[in-house]
């Protein structure tokens, strides 16, 4: 007995059965979509083309799965990960409250004291902020590992 006899179109999100190549609703062929590279949708996203791009678990053919993984472990808290395929927004995301996270500690270190007043309420939204930003960093290194991370990737222009 097959659990799984259906799989999800990356493009339109709806209900295909297995066998299919085709998804019947956006007509997006299967064989094309595995063979999709991750440059071709780093250039698509440069060029403002971001309908061409699809987003897929599993590292493509262009994308290494070792060094992906390692750049994750040792140098994602900043966002590096993101920037190695392409997601340059999540990349900004993380590496602005890493250098306000970074601020934040010599801030107190430096002062020798807690901030009081507003000040105290700022620095404590952006240390929590901080702290979600290491939480979705031990996610990404979990979902790197389990070949669930997201990679955009595209087909080459025709």
């Amino acid at each position: 007995m097959e659990l799984f006899k259906n799989k999800r179109c990356p493009r339109c999100n709806t209900k295909v059965p297995k066998e299919l190549n085709i998804c019947p609703t956006c007509q997006l062929n299967y064989d094309k979509f595995n063979r999709a590279t991750n440059s071709e949708a780093k250039l698509a996203i440069h060029m403002d083309e971001r309908e061409r791009v699809l987003y897929r678990k599993g590292c493509p053919s262009d994308v290494s799965k070792i060094k992906l993984l390692l750049l994750t472990i040792f140098l994602g808290f900043i966002g590096v990960h993101h920037y190695y395929v392409g997601r340059t927004g999540k990349g900004v995301f993380y590496s602005i409250f890493f250098v306000i996270g970074v601020v934040n500690a010599i801030f107190t270190y430096v002062l020798q004291s807690t901030p009081q007043g507003e000040l105290w309420e700022i620095f404590t939204l952006l240390v929590l902020i901080w702290g979600v930003v290491i939480i979705m960093w031990l996610f990404d290194i979990i979902n790197v590992a389990c070949n669930r991370y997201k990679i955009p990737v595209s087909l080459p222009k025709k």
